[in-house]
């Protein structure tokens, strides 16, 4: 790999390390807010039944701790969502990606096609190299996504999303939004074109790609400054895993009948007077 790839590796390295050093980003597929969703709901339901419990009359701690029932309620969502985040944590670590530096962020999964990877400023066309070592990153990529079933079994979509700098002469929002399409529209014709992907990879991409520009809506949290020596990493193109909501609202909806069905009985044993 060549040197201008290092820059963009070495900011990503730091980007993932500080991720897993604290929390995740509210980026990150959205698991934060639906984990966190479901615990608050269960917090409050304990607390409900708890209340019930002390207007009865009755001890509660002579009665059964709700604790562990409304745990085993959101258990199952609990393990889902642990095993997402372990399938994207294993993307990051495969060493063919990590080879020619295109691993994905080990929180979301999302490979970043800096700058660099394009034939010049402005340019939508990739260069030679950034050619091969995109068809080589995707092929593992899509390989690997196929054997993560908590990942390809909730795929709604790869987006590519495009991102630009601020710069332009006039109406900057709207310039850069044309701009910002049409890189990742580029690359997702490079790899179902001729010379691209292959039969099986060039069929799931066609199947799942969708192609998006933010103009410069999206600063990288890695350079966020509106500067000369920060607009070459705000230029990027993202391949970004999407998982489908239609999967996730089911499961919320499980949990929460789940959690409704545990706060029922339990309210009632605790209701009951004793034997």
């Amino acid at each position: 790999m060549g040197a201008r790839f290092h820059g963009r590796s070495a900011n990503a390295r730091e980007a993932g390390q500080s991720i897993r050093g604290g929390l995740a980003p509210a980026v990150a597929s959205g698991f934060g807010e639906w984990w966190g969703g479901i615990a608050a709901v269960a917090l409050v339901t304990v607390a409900v039944v708890l209340l019930t419990g002390s207007r009865s009359g009755l001890p509660v701690a002579a009665k059964v701790d709700p604790s562990p029932r409304m745990l085993a309620a959101i258990e199952p969502s609990e393990r889902a969502l642990q095993e997402v985040e372990r399938a994207f944590a294993s993307l990051c670590t495969e060493p063919v990606l990590l080879a020619i530096e295109l691993e994905p962020n080990c929180e979301t999964g999302v490979i970043t096609l800096s700058d660099e990877f394009f034939d010049g400023f402005g340019s939508v066309t990739l260069g030679p190299e950034a050619q091969e070592d995109l068809l080589a990153a995707m092929r593992v990529y899509l390989a690997r996504l196929r054997e993560l079933p908590a990942i390809w079994n909730s795929l709604e979509a790869i987006e590519l999303r495009g991102h630009a700098d601020p710069r332009a002469v006039r109406t900057p929002y709207v310039t850069n939004l044309v701009g910002s399409q049409q890189r990742p529209l580029g690359v997702l014709l490079f790899l179902v074109g001729e010379g691209g992907l292959g039969e099986t990879d060039r069929a799931d991409l066609e199947r799942l790609a969708v192609v998006s520009g933010v103009s410069f809506s999206r600063p990288p949290e890695t350079c966020p400054e509106r500067s000369r020596e920060c607009y070459p990493e705000w230029r990027r193109v993202e391949v970004r895993p999407v998982l489908s909501e239609s999967l996730r609202r089911g499961d919320w909806s499980r949990t929460l009948e789940d959690v409704r069905i545990s706060a029922r009985q339990l309210a009632a044993e605790l209701v009951e007077p004793a034997p």
